[in-house]
């Protein structure tokens, strides 16, 4: 975690996820009480989300800060994709949606890691879910997807009217594991990369990004970040010349 925070480039705004493990972090690993963890986190927001309104985060803050204690950290070094699995989502015609259907996946399976009676249920809003799967589309047709994944019997809502969560029908553990994912991130590039897509993952940070060169090694921040390095360098070697 600390890792993470020195990346300057970190956004918290694209996930309430971030702020649920870092307060747990903030409680298990380093022993903060409630209010330090709430102003911890209205600390990191102010850092790293220049739109940080306190008024409008104070809930969320609140909850994850009381929440922090209630759920262990775990450390998930991968999950497996299998056979069955795969086979399943190579016959769903739509690309987009096959996507879609692998990031939940993922997301349900990583769960049941967390909690074995988790039953292949995902929780994350419908915004997480569509970043994690590089899908970008209005929210309309956000239902629309969803809606085609039941309709195909992939997916399962909750009874309960005011449960958005999500349940994943083919979870198939007893198949031949032929995946490995241990990156979360970018799930829909995943998916890209086993289809034989060009992508390569960052040398800085070990993202998945498109292949745009054959000597490509950094995503686009890292590249950014190495560009600056080089710079200061070549500026302190020119400064050395010129003292001696």
């Amino acid at each position: 975690m600390d890792n993470i925070l020195q990346h300057k480039n970190i956004d918290v705004s694209k996930t309430c996820t971030f702020l649920s493990i870092y307060a747990r972090y903030l409680y298990h690993e380093k022993g903060l009480k409630k209010s330090e963890i709430i102003e911890e986190l209205n600390h990191i927001m102010n850092l790293y989300y220049p739109r940080f309104n306190p008024v409008n985060w104070s809930v969320s803050i609140e909850k994850y800060a009381g929440k922090a204690g209630k759920y262990p950290l775990c450390e998930c070094k991968g999950i497996w994709i299998t056979e069955n699995e795969l086979q399943t989502i190579e016959e769903v015609q739509d690309k987009v949606l096959g996507r879609l259907a692998f990031t939940l996946l993922c997301l349900a399976k990583f769960r049941n890691y967390r909690n074995p009676n988790n039953n292949n249920w995902v929780n994350y809003s419908n915004g997480e879910i569509f970043d994690m799967a590089c899908i970008n589309t209005t929210a309309f047709n956000k239902d629309i997807k969803f809606n085609r994944l039941l309709e195909s019997g992939l997916i399962e809502y909750a009874k309960k009217v005011n449960n958005l969560n999500i349940r994943v029908m083919f979870v198939d553990d007893n198949s031949r594991q032929k995946l490995l994912i241990t990156d979360f991130r970018k799930l829909g590039y995943e998916w890209k990369l086993y289809k034989g897509e060009k992508y390569i993952r960052c040398t800085g940070c070990g993202i998945l990004v498109k292949r745009k060169t054959n000597n490509q090694k950094y995503c686009k921040d890292c590249a950014y970040e190495k560009q600056l390095e080089r710079n200061r360098d070549y500026k302190s070697q020119l400064l050395i010349q010129d003292i001696f």
